[in-house]
């Protein structure tokens, strides 16, 4: 059966001298809450756990516990009421609080006007005729899916003519965050993660994959990027006057010392005998021929005969990167090394429309690292923890990817030609492209070589 007591804080506010009325609601075995009622009083008007006036004289003192009197009555009501209509099952570990700060303000939980612009309510429209790629579009839905549970978890919708900077660090606090709002649960043959009571109708009604793991501020920060880029949109196209980021910062990301393999260990994983293992084998060469084209690894398994052209300068790969082709469109040539040349003719005549083998990023990954350890290239490198902003070491085996193989061309072919723009354009990157820091370094090799030129 469920009770509702009240008591007085003993904490008083140093001016006024009243105290707030706290709230314990029981419910079953399976709730047990307390809250803050919002309401201060003297404590010479409690009684019984009630606000008792007995005062004649109709001082603003006495006008004041009237309306605290009349508010009180009024919860205590509010709170029975929606006690009885709802299961203890149902009921989050902040139900007793949500239902006071319900009752008492419900200007910040009022749906917005017909009239007003909702955040989700273009974005239909923005993935349908903003020209990005199709990773891109792929990136902003899992943004706007995010904010959709967001919205749902805080009961609010996000108004486009209202939100202000405040709203955007409470988007960016949920983007970093959301993790927490999940308890491991033991299943069958392994532990999975459950959303916690008060995440629950938020995750049920909400199209997601697997439960989020803790996100970098990297990640946070390109979430917020794509955010700003919708509401610049928003704007552009006249939806609204109002833009949050004039007083919110995005910030930039972040990125530690790039690290790849040399020449050196690319040839010594090439000529290493991966044995019977045609997965082995195969993500080796795909790895190894992208260290020779640096492209990116989603360009790279849609490759098919088409993209490789003969001249009389050679055998090429030509392709439009699929990231910017509808930003940028522009053909990227790479004319093939000897090696490349005999790991594509190993492929040719695969009745598979592509010139590789189709592997999954995280089944390609770990196979790369595979190949990595069965070559012994375990060279320790330091990398920056993107959540702890720590240094970290690590076998670069251990940590290797297929995007390392574009790290791998870009970085040894700029210790050669230092020309960023022209390591850029072999590489898929625009003249300038900021981006183009994170795949090289200025090691100390070039540091010496450069110095002397001055003497």
């Amino acid at each position: 059966m469920a009770s509702l007591t009240f008591t007085l804080s003993t904490v008083p506010n140093k001016e006024t001298n009243k105290v707030e009325i706290l709230a314990r609601y029981r419910n079953t075995r399976k709730v047990a809450q307390r809250a803050h009622t919002r309401i201060f009083i003297l404590p010479e008007y409690w009684e019984n756990e009630d606000i008792v006036v007995t005062k004649r004289k109709n001082t603003l003192e006495v006008q004041e516990h009237k309306a605290a009197e009349a508010k009180f009555k009024a919860l205590k009501t509010e709170i029975t009421e929606k006690g009885n209509s709802t299961l203890p099952d149902d009921m989050s570990p902040d139900w007793l609080q949500d239902t006071i700060d319900r009752f008492l303000f419900p200007e910040n939980y009022a749906k917005p006007d017909k009239g007003e612009l909702c955040f989700q309510d273009k974005t239909k429209e923005f993935l349908k005729y903003k020209k990005v790629s199709q990773e891109r579009v792929h990136t902003y839905g899992a943004v706007f899916r995010i904010i959709h549970r967001f919205e749902l978890y805080t009961g609010k919708e996000i108004i486009l003519d209202k939100a202000s900077a405040n709203t955007l660090l409470a988007l960016e606090d949920f983007f970093r965050t959301e993790h927490t709002l999940f308890e491991p649960v033991k299943l069958k043959y392994r532990t999975g993660l459950k959303p916690v009571k008060k995440y629950k109708y938020a995750w049920d009604h909400s199209e997601h994959e697997r439960a989020p793991r803790e996100r970098s501020d990297n990640a946070i920060v390109g979430y917020m990027s794509a955010v700003r880029a919708y509401w610049r949109w928003c704007i552009d196209m006249g939806y609204t006057n109002n833009d949050p980021f004039r007083k919110y910062s995005v910030g930039s990301q972040k990125y530690g010392t790039p690290y790849y393999l040399t020449t050196e260990e690319r040839d010594i994983l090439y000529k290493t005998d991966m044995g019977d293992d045609k997965d082995l084998r195969a993500a080796r060469d795909i790895f190894v021929f992208q260290c020779y084209i640096g492209c990116r690894i989603s360009d790279l398994l849609s490759f098919t005969s088409d993209n490789i052209v003969t001249s009389d300068n050679g055998i090429s790969v030509q392709y439009v990167p699929s990231k910017t082709k509808e930003e940028r469109p522009r053909v990227v040539k790479v004319y093939l090394a000897p090696t490349a040349i005999e790991i594509l003719e190993r492929y040719q005549g695969k009745k598979t429309g592509t010139i590789f083998p189709f592997y999954s990023t995280g089944k390609l990954n770990d196979l790369i690292r595979q190949a990595l350890k069965k070559a012994e290239i375990t060279r320790v490198v330091s990398i920056v923890n993107p959540r702890t902003k720590q240094s970290e070491q690590h076998p670069i085996c251990d940590i290797a990817s297929s995007h390392m193989a574009r790290r791998t061309f870009i970085g040894n072919l700029y210790k050669k030609v230092k020309d960023p723009n022209l390591v850029g354009k072999l590489s898929g990157h625009c003249e300038g492209s900021k981006a183009f820091a994170r795949y090289r370094d200025i090691d100390d090799d070039m540091i010496k070589e450069m110095t002397t030129l001055l003497d």
